[in-house]
């Protein structure tokens, strides 16, 4: 409770701090209120939304035929210092990161093909660990094929592919020296023997040791079924999906965290399992433009498999996997904005627990069309 608390707060503080932004951008430049088309995010929002544009909600869902190109090239960089800080390691810490968004759309008639990439990398450099750590490491491409029955453009059939990895290998740091425990798949960690430990690594301060490689683990899902799109205006976008899913997970002897302790001498991680599963999904997303500089959206879906390759000891609603997405974009200029990201993901076929992440960073990023 302690913890969910605290993703509160934190989430309420940097949604506070965004609309302070917004207001003194506001108050220092007046040509921003009469609308200066030079600071607006309406390219940005195309590549953000994964269902209808901005373009489309103009023309009553139906775009002209033609492709409907979007690429965005962006970076980001932070810098703290700390001494005598409660609670906070002495020294400099320091991040970067890279960041690539990407959208092609294409139409004919009532029949769309939308395509979006969005690539997202970041480094840091804290002091008690000697060398750099990946902080943020995504890769996740989609295309999704869909017809708009006519004269009810607001629904019709889709289907969908999904890839969603990791660029770079995956290794864990400490700056203590540890005892890594590896464990075999199917370990309950509340039920972790020594029996089921297939090998340990004596982990000195400083070093590091290799979790997974390079787009481990990838996780494949294909769907179709029905799109809803029942209301949609520049402020507010409403798309609903729901279908027949399958997904398959591709681990490559992988291992994920498992430490339930952070006090003992022991970091504890679990054998990944490559599955393959079919069930049903469904997915509700929420975009929008509050103002012509600030973007917003939140997306939620739920998949649950009733046919596995794999007995993960999982039963009802233990084998719900959830992903849920809220963003909020406030543009400071054409070239730059202030963006907060929450994502929190339950797949339980990797980890029963939460997989959760903020982060508030400053973008620098350029359409390159």
């Amino acid at each position: 409770m302690r913890d969910a608390f605290k993703h509160l707060t934190f989430v309420a503080g940097a949604l506070s701090a965004c609309l302070a932004f917004s207001t003194a951008a506001m108050a220092q430049d007046n040509s921003t209120v009469q609308g200066d088309q030079s600071i607006n995010v309406e390219s940005e929002n195309a590549v953000i939304s994964d269902a209808a544009t901005k373009e489309a909600v103009e023309s009553g869902f139906t775009r002209a035929t033609g492709w409907y190109p979007k690429l965005r090239i962006g970076g980001s960089a932070a810098l703290n210092w700390n001494r005598n800080v409660d609670g906070v390691n002495d020294g400099t810490a320091f991040s970067f990161g890279v960041n690539l968004k990407g959208a092609l759309d294409g139409v004919y008639k009532n029949l769309e093909w939308q395509n979006k990439l969005d690539i997202e990398h970041q480094q840091t450099k804290t002091p008690n660990i000697d060398h750099w750590i990946k902080s943020t490491d995504k890769f996740d491409f989609q295309t999704l094929l869909l017809f708009r029955i006519p004269g009810a453009e607001w629904v019709g059939p889709f289907a969908r592919f999904r890839l969603q990895s990791s660029l770079l290998p995956g290794y864990y740091s400490s700056d203590k020296d540890l005892v890594v425990r590896f464990y075999e798949y199917g370990t309950k960690i509340d039920e972790k023997e020594d029996s089921a430990i297939t090998k340990v690594r004596a982990l000195a301060a400083q070093d590091q040791i290799k979790l997974s490689s390079a787009f481990e683990p990838l996780l494949l899902s294909e769907s179709a079924g029905f799109f809803i799109s029942p209301y949609s205006t520049e402020m507010l976008n409403v798309n609903f999906t729901v279908g027949v899913a399958g997904q398959h997970l591709i681990s490559d002897g992988g291992y994920v965290g498992f430490d339930d302790d952070d006090d003992d001498a022991y970091y504890d991680v679990i054998e990944l399992k490559d599955t393959n599963s079919f069930g049903i999904e469904g997915q509700l997303s929420l975009n929008g433009v509050f103002v012509g500089y600030v973007n917003w959206s939140l997306s939620g879906s739920l998949y649950y498999p009733f046919v596995m390759d794999e007995d993960h000891g999982l039963k009802d609603e233990e084998l719900i996997h959830s992903d849920i997405e809220a963003k909020i974009s406030v543009k400071m200029a054409s070239w730059a904005s202030l963006d907060y990201a929450l994502t929190a993901k339950l797949h339980p076929f990797v980890t029963e627990e939460w997989q959760l992440t903020n982060t508030l960073l400053f973008n620098i990023g350029f359409d390159v069309f």
